[in-house]
């Protein structure tokens, strides 16, 4: 509507996509197509790789934001001296299911099986220092934090984001 640049940057453990930011329906009708069509080549996450490159072929300002589950960490350094530069907003997307394990007996795992309340409560912990790892990167380093269930209007979250923003 404002007839702005828009970009995109897909990656995983390596950027796998990236559409340079051009004006225009069909470049817009280009982005909306490769995120339905993509297929990730990697399981694996480099957000400080992804925020370098990011940094890199941008050399104007941007308004940037960065969708990720976050479960990661060490990338506060790099996201201060991005957002030093750009307006970024982080935007986490969770699942509930993501945030604790549910007691359901013996289950298979990737790593190991567990029915441990131990476990379940180990991973609670896990997860909430990423969540507080992310809260923490993206406020102190001055750029904007939203977390979004995937069964919640992104569209509310949004509109209350920018609403606070503004």
């Amino acid at each position: 509507q404002n007839n702005d640049k828009i970009g995109l940057i897909l990656f995983s453990d390596e950027i796998e996509l990236y559409i340079p930011p051009k004006k225009g329906k069909s470049h817009v009708l280009r982005i909306i197509r490769e995120l339905i069509e993509f297929h990730p080549k990697s399981k694996k996450t480099d957000l400080v790789m992804a925020l370098k490159f990011m940094s890199n072929v941008m050399k104007k300002k941007a308004i940037v934001f960065v969708l990720s589950d976050f479960i990661t960490d060490g990338y506060k350094d790099t996201l201060k001296i991005v957002s030093g530069k750009h307006d970024v907003t982080g935007i986490r997307i969770y699942d509930r299911h993501e945030e604790m394990i549910p007691n359901l007996g013996m289950v298979q795992m990737e790593d190991e099986e567990t029915a441990s309340k131990s476990v379940r409560k180990n991973y609670y912990a896990y997860h909430r220092e990423r969540v507080d790892y992310f809260q923490n990167a993206f406020l102190k380093s001055g750029a904007g934090a939203l977390s979004c269930r995937v069964d919640e209007s992104y569209v509310t979250k949004l509109l209350g984001y920018f609403k606070r923003r503004g």
